[in-house]
């Protein structure tokens, strides 16, 4: 730090800064071809630059501690600062309790929080001003390089887990007091700069999320994806083996109509005849139950509905099969479809499509 200058000096030229990036990043933004986030890092970079250069330029013998800036100290932080910090997070909690709502619709929907009396880019300012207050009072703790990555982190990771904007914003708050509690203690046990410690919590903790996160987390994803596979697959078993004589073939037959392996045929035929949709002839032979020859035949309205729609959109007949085929497992909209479609008795192919009482009608 600069001998002689207190927190307080330093808060407001750091906000001023602040609030001039911020100007400069909307100006160019507005004013030319360079979209937000290259408007973001070439006035980062270049102010970054300049300050680079006026401490260059400070007479010989002036103390200035810039690793702390960079890096940040959290055990260098005094009480007028520690005063400073708890000011600002009380001024910037109130003011984003108190300016929820039109900071909200001015963030997701400028067009209508104009229409609606809100200036978007007064909002906009408003959100500079309380995020460079933020960074201003975490320089000291946490350091200029770390904070951006405190800021974005707790709010990254909160995303992964929920919708709601409210409860995204508090379980931010929890995710960030538990990423700084732990990252302190983590560096106090291996001896690690505290801002980077803190930092790397944070990271893991959004690693984590990211991986396992309920809703939007990869795990998830495998996992939803698979079972739409083996969804599908079910469904392909029945529509194949009611397409056969008598609904009854062997798993030879089964894995050529749906392009599976025997051995998946097999598993898929055990479930299937575990919840009472197949009957297990043996020597490698099924057939469908009754349960089993109404779900195939639900399968094969839905797909025929799906048909008659896109034929209806102008898709030529002869190419709408195919395009049923992936829709047809969204037979949750057969009656959505039929009603639509004005209940039609037939596909483009002049095939009936069997209707809702007479799903047991063989094709």
């Amino acid at each position: 730090m600069v001998a002689g200058t207190g927190p307080l000096a330093m808060f407001i030229g750091a906000m001023s800064a602040g609030i001039v990036t911020s100007v400069l990043i909307n100006t160019i933004e507005n004013n030319s071809r360079i979209k937000g986030d290259s408007a973001i890092g070439l006035v980062f970079t270049v102010l970054f630059a300049i300050g680079v250069i006026m401490i260059s330029a400070l007479p010989r013998g002036t103390h200035f501690d810039l690793k702390c800036f960079l890096f940040g100290n959290p055990l260098a932080v005094g009480q007028s600062d520690l005063w400073m910090m708890v000011i600002v997070a009380i001024v910037v909690c109130v003011a984003v309790v108190l300016l929820f709502h039109p900071l909200r619709t001015a963030s997701f929907d400028p067009v209508m929080s104009a229409s609606i009396g809100i200036n978007p880019k007064v909002a906009h300012y408003v959100v500079m001003i309380l995020l460079a207050a933020t960074v201003v009072a975490s320089l000291q703790a946490v350091g200029i390089i770390m904070v951006v990555a405190m800021i974005i982190a707790p709010g990254a990771t909160a995303y992964q887990w929920t919708d709601r904007l409210g409860v995204m914003l508090l379980l931010a708050a929890v995710i960030g007091t538990f990423s700084t509690g732990l990252g302190f203690v983590v560096s106090f046990w291996q001896n690690w700069p505290s801002g980077p410690a803190m930092t790397v919590v944070a990271g893991g903790l959004f690693i984590f999320s990211m991986f396992f996160s309920p809703r939007y987390g990869i795990m998830a994803a495998v996992i939803t994806k698979r079972r739409n596979a083996q969804h599908i697959a079910r469904e392909d078993f029945l529509k194949a083996l009611a397409r056969m004589p008598d609904h009854i073939a062997a798993d030879e037959q089964l894995a050529d109509s749906t392009g599976m392996s025997r051995q998946k045929v097999v598993a898929l035929g055990r479930k299937l005849v575990g919840k009472g949709l197949a009957e297990n002839m043996g020597q490698g032979r099924y057939r469908l139950s009754e349960a089993g020859d109404e779900f195939a035949h639900g399968l094969l309205r839905t797909h025929r509905l799906w048909e008659a729609l896109l034929h209806e959109t102008g898709i030529d007949p002869a190419q709408v099969h195919p395009l049923a085929e992936r829709l047809e497992h969204a037979h949750e909209m057969a009656d959505v479809l039929d009603t639509k479609l004005g209940a039609p008795e037939t596909d483009p192919h002049g095939r009936k499509i069997p209707r809702p009482e007479d799903l047991h009608a063989h094709d």
